[in-house]
């Protein structure tokens, strides 16, 4: 009788020991399955794009060095390698194993230097985390516009165009009460949320559809011509205006699911005559590609606006810029929509 109990006892023993693992999330013993974030370090693992600190913890709680973050940023984006002979910062020399992505991630105009050092070692701040996610997405200038306008949080005054359009975008959040707590590092875990949340964004597919029946439509105006512009300035739905149009349906409550970007499907034409803007005037589709395979014509992109424009001679006595939605254009407004969580779009 006391052998049974004690196999029992061994069994129970075996089957608990067993089941502990399965208790954590990602196969690392200190992240629950109940954490608020062990989908993220599940899903950060899959992706590849950071690991654990060995002896299978994922070092939860733990702060995620520059270096660290960097790496899992430059994997995130794919950035192809940069190894240059000599490094851009005293302290990342190159046998360091994080010299590679920190020098990628510098080509890709991730951080700026600052005084010939990056640091490395130090924990990543939560300013920083989100600076540089904003500005690996490419919108350092719209960051900048921003920063004159109203920042989501009390406690910023540093980059707060990056920190608000970080926030806008869905990628960072709050730590309660107003605040942002800016200058607090930012934990491992915290760094996978918000890598997991950019790639989903990003992986999302766009979908064209034919109309927007009842779903709320985000449109942004062209712009009137600036006499005083080198080139007539109507872009497209210049990226800071659709940028505003996306965050007022989000802030006004719209379903992301039930939204519908409308986008221009032919462009804006500009003749100037004289030195005078004589007309302006909407540009069907198929007319832009009738032009854009006319001699002669010279074709730009302002990445400013997010738009193509092309300048040609209609005749002797004119000038004409056509500013007209190319497949970079439409990659750079789908990709920002996609980033507010709106996939459907329709071209009009």
């Amino acid at each position: 009788m006391k052998a049974r109990i004690l196999s029992l006892f061994l069994a129970l023993t075996l089957l608990t020991g067993s089941a502990s693992p399965a208790l954590a999330a990602g196969g690392y013993s200190d992240v629950p399955r109940d954490h608020w974030a062990a989908q993220s370090v599940r899903r950060a693992g899959e992706l590849g794009l950071f690991q654990g600190v060995g002896g299978g913890r994922f070092g939860l709680g733990e702060p995620i060095t520059r270096a660290a973050f960097v790496t899992a940023l430059v994997r995130l984006f794919g950035w192809e390698a940069e190894r240059p002979q000599s490094p851009a910062f005293s302290d990342v020399p190159a046998g360091a194993w994080y010299f590679s992505a920190v020098e990628t991630a510098f080509a890709h105009d991730a951080f700026r230097l600052q005084q010939g050092r990056f640091r490395p070692e130090e924990p990543i701040t939560r300013e920083e985390m989100a600076v540089m996610l904003v500005r690996s997405l490419g919108y350092t200038s719209l960051a900048v516009t921003l920063g004159a306008e109203e920042c989501p949080f009390t406690d910023v005054s540093v980059s707060p165009g990056y920190i608000t359009l970080a926030y806008d975008l869905g990628i960072v959040g709050g730590t309660g009460n107003g605040r942002f707590d800016p200058g607090s590092s930012a934990a491992r875990e915290q760094a996978a949320a918000v890598l997991v949340r950019v790639y989903d964004k990003l992986h999302a597919a766009s979908r064209q559809v034919q109309s927007a029946g009842n779903s709320r439509v985000v449109s942004v105006s062209t712009p009137m011509s600036d006499l005083d512009a080198a080139a007539p300035a109507t872009p497209l739905e210049p990226i800071a205006e659709l940028y505003r149009a996306l965050r007022n349906a989000k802030n006004s409550g719209a379903d992301p699911e039930k939204t519908v970007l409308q986008l221009t499907a032919g462009g804006v034409r500009t003749l100037v005559a004289g030195g005078r803007v004589v007309s302006t005037a909407a540009v069907s589709a198929g007319e832009v590609r009738r032009i854009l395979t006319s001699e002669d014509v010279s074709t730009y992109y302002d990445s400013r606006y997010e738009s193509a424009y092309c300048i040609y001679r209609p005749n002797d006595a004119q000038t004409a810029t056509l500013w007209y939605q190319s497949g970079e254009s439409q990659a750079a407004k789908l990709r920002l929509a996609r980033l507010f969580g709106v996939t459907r779009y329709v071209l009009a």
